[in-house]
């Protein structure tokens, strides 16, 4: 059976390591995520639109090690990237 519950109320679960199984989003429509929570919804199986992500540059730090290294991506975007992590249900985004 599924239970309905708000988008930080799932986090706080995740967070504590609790199961999110079988729990539905109430509020992912109209809530607006930071990339980092939205990461964490992905990777427990919530999909996310990336219209749904708040991004900003001053909330990224600048680190040398991670960002003067030349990266190689299967993904050329961010909808790719939640398509892959979501591939049944792809047209949702």
């Amino acid at each position: 059976m599924e239970k309905t519950m708000k988008t930080d109320e799932v986090l706080d679960l995740i967070k504590r390591g609790r199961s999110v199984d079988d729990i539905v989003l109430s509020d992912l429509a109209e809530k607006r995520l930071k990339f980092k929570e939205a990461m964490l919804l992905v990777e427990h199986g919530f999909v996310v639109s990336p219209e749904n992500i708040l991004y900003r540059d001053s909330d990224i730090a600048y680190d040398p090690d991670f960002d003067e290294v030349e990266w190689e991506s299967n993904y050329g975007n961010l909808k790719e990237f939640l398509e892959s992590k979501n591939p049944t249900n792809p047209t949702s985004y």
